[in-house]
């Protein structure tokens, strides 16, 4: 008589059963991990966004850190007026038809031997040097400058090449019709605290602007 042979499949069965399970925990860990991330990320934003504010000028807006204010200033022939970052730093702007480019001027430099013939007391102004000769004056200037789209209009960003010492600003050349000519605006500060640039960098890159009439 021929025996039948029977197979057992349980080894293969609970190895399955046991993959499935380890693949569902797997999946489960993953999908708290992510959830986790989601809500940590949204947690960190809306602080991010309760630490801010909108300063509204009406002829624009800026996003900045929650303490800092608008004081009110006088201007002769355009907008003016300014922000106060701290006790110690502030940014000026300026919205018309003259407002300061934010140039920076060649800086004065004069050869040692030229002092004995000037009747200056104030050196401080001046680069002194033994000579001229082979001197770059774009060495001795302070501040850097960049090009950029803020608000869909090119704007002329400025910083300083050593933080401390120099102006970090943004100067537009043109805004929008004003008469007879062309508004144009710049916002800037001297000097500024390296904490105080960073973030003054980042809030101008938030600048709006809205013709009023």
């Amino acid at each position: 008589m021929r025996k039948i042979r029977y197979f057992s499949y349980t080894r293969p069965l609970v190895a399955m059963f046991t993959d499935l399970t380890f693949m569902k925990i797997i999946s489960g860990l993953l999908l708290l991990l992510i959830i986790g991330c989601s809500d940590n990320k949204s947690k960190v934003d809306n602080k991010h966004k309760s630490d801010n504010q909108t300063l509204d000028f009406g002829s624009f807006t800026i996003m900045t850190p929650i303490s800092w204010t608008k004081i009110k200033a006088q201007g002769a022939d355009s907008y003016v007026g300014r922000i106060a970052i701290d006790n110690i730093d502030t940014l000026d702007f300026d919205l018309g038809w003259y407002s300061n480019t934010l140039t920076e001027p060649e800086p004065q430099i004069i050869e040692r031997s030229m002092l004995k013939n000037m009747d200056v007391l104030d050196t401080t102004q001046f680069i002194i040097v033994d000579s001229r000769k082979g001197i770059d004056p774009d060495k001795y200037k302070k501040n850097n400058v960049s090009w950029d789209t803020i608000d869909g209009r090119k704007a002329k960003i400025v910083f300083p090449r050593q933080s401390g010492v120099g102006t970090t600003g943004i100067y537009i050349d043109s805004l929008w019709q004003a008469g007879s000519d062309i508004d144009r605006f710049n916002l800037y500060g001297d000097n500024l605290k390296p904490a105080n640039k960073k973030l003054f960098l980042e809030a101008l890159r938030t600048l709006k602007f809205h013709k009023t009439k």
